[in-house]
């Protein structure tokens, strides 16, 4: 027996059924892409006609209406820029602290990664009890090398009195809190000093060959700003991801007294205008004899308040289940940090590389105060005044512009993915 549908109920089942389009859903999808990608040329474009520009005579530069494609593609603009030399000359004080510099993130990575890679736990022997002493000595031992060698290859320039020593304890402390890190572990102290002697021995080679490199490099040349930018902008950000990640840790994994209130004090931090600590950063940098030297720009700049922050708020969204487990097996908190919670954080450690990198890439203001001579400019300080000197040759300041933004866009585009992941977990608590 059949019903026959009412017009209610066929009503209904068409209200229920899909709506097909008329166009196919790949053909709209194509449409999405090619309209994004029309905007992304259209935003581009000052960038690409920029990027053109480079291989154009100056004629073309400033002809107008400007043509997109040069006339005849003159390659030969790029190695003219670092051919041209705006003079000066190669102070000392500024090898001495490039190569010190280097010496000293070099023996940070070495000794960190080797230090660490045994553990014994339980273990008594005549190593564990004075193996600590041992490398206390030697690196207070090191301390002493670096102020005779700052006093030696400094002694016939005019530089303040306090610059070897102040340099020498920076070393010094630095080495200290990397010794302080791997004895939060329970090491095989054996390990350590051989470590610790190894690792003393790299620096030393590696803040010789950077001197070298810095000095062979020249003063006023376009080669010598890149190199300045791109190492300051490595070791800046490398050590700000050490220091800032285990801060971060400690703040966001462990309880102790006081931590809200710390924790508040670096967020109060974050609110200071920059503008109202520089004169008293300037003249603090000043009374150290850090003034026209790396130190200058990368001692203070180890701690920076965002990067802790963000870390923070990713750390809290890892679950604690993994940390319970890991003391079950009798972990320590350092062995938690370094097994378990980097591994982790890997998007947002990327993050905070990606920001600090790119802000020492682009940073004006502090090289510009703290850096006199051009032997010791970065690459934003050196083209504004490579612009005034080559003002109307603009091919060849089109280079200089493109050699300072490429490799901060091949940096952003070869880790977005972790970047946004990274930014999309920050703001995540667990």
């Amino acid at each position: 027996m059949t019903v026959a549908a009412t017009p209610n109920n066929s009503s209904a089942v068409q209200q229920n059924s899909p709506k097909k389009s008329p166009v196919p859903g790949h053909i709209i999808t194509g449409l999405r892409y090619v309209i994004l990608t029309a905007v992304a040329l259209l935003v581009f474009l000052p960038f690409i006609l920029a990027f053109l520009g480079t291989f154009k005579t100056n004629v073309e530069i400033i002809a107008f209406p400007p043509t997109f494609f040069p006339q005849e593609w003159l390659v030969e603009n790029w190695p003219a820029l670092f051919a041209t030399d705006l003079g000066g000359t190669v102070r000392q004080e500024g090898v001495t602290s490039i190569g010190l510099t280097m010496g000293s993130f070099a023996f940070m990575l070495t000794f960190l990664a080797t230090g660490l890679a045994s553990n014994i736990a339980g273990e008594k022997n005549i190593w564990q009890r004075i193996g600590p002493s041992l490398a206390v000595i030697l690196i207070l031992a090191s301390g002493g090398a670096i102020y005779f060698y700052l006093q030696g290859a400094l002694a016939e320039t005019r530089v303040p009195v306090g610059l070897a020593p102040s340099a020498a304890i920076g070393f010094t402390v630095l080495s200290l809190i990397a010794l302080g890190v791997i004895g939060m572990s329970t090491p095989d102290w054996r390990r350590v000093v051989l470590s610790l002697v190894g690792s003393l021995g790299i620096a030393a080679v590696v803040t010789y060959l950077f001197a070298f490199l810095a000095e062979l490099a020249g003063a006023g040349t376009y080669i010598r700003w890149l190199f300045n930018t791109a190492l300051l902008s490595v070791v800046r950000a490398c050590l700000q991801i050490f220091f800032s990640s285990m801060a971060a840790y400690a703040l966001a994994r462990l309880n102790f007294p006081g931590k809200n209130a710390i924790f508040g004090f670096i967020l109060l931090s974050m609110t200071i205008p920059g503008a109202i600590t520089l004169v008293p950063s300037y003249v603090l940098i000043s009374r150290l004899g850090w003034v026209n030297t790396w130190y200058s720009l990368v001692f203070p700049g180890l701690i920076v308040p965002g990067s802790i922050f963000m870390l923070v708020q990713f750390l809290k969204a890892v679950p604690k289940d993994l940390e319970e487990a890991a003391k079950i097996d009798g972990a320590s908190y350092f062995q938690m940090y370094r097994d378990l919670i980097l591994p982790l954080a890997r998007p947002a450690l990327l993050t905070v590389f990606i920001l600090n990198f790119q802000g020492m890439w682009n940073d004006y203001l502090g090289p510009l105060l703290y850096m006199r001579t051009n032997d010791m400019w970065v690459l934003n300080v050196g083209l504004q005044t490579f612009q005034q000197q080559f003002k109307q040759d603009w091919n060849l300041v089109l280079v200089g512009a493109m050699v300072n933004a490429v490799p901060v866009l091949i940096l952003f585009a070869a880790f977005s993915r972790y970047y946004i992941e990274g930014v999309s977990y920050a703001g995540v608590k667990g």
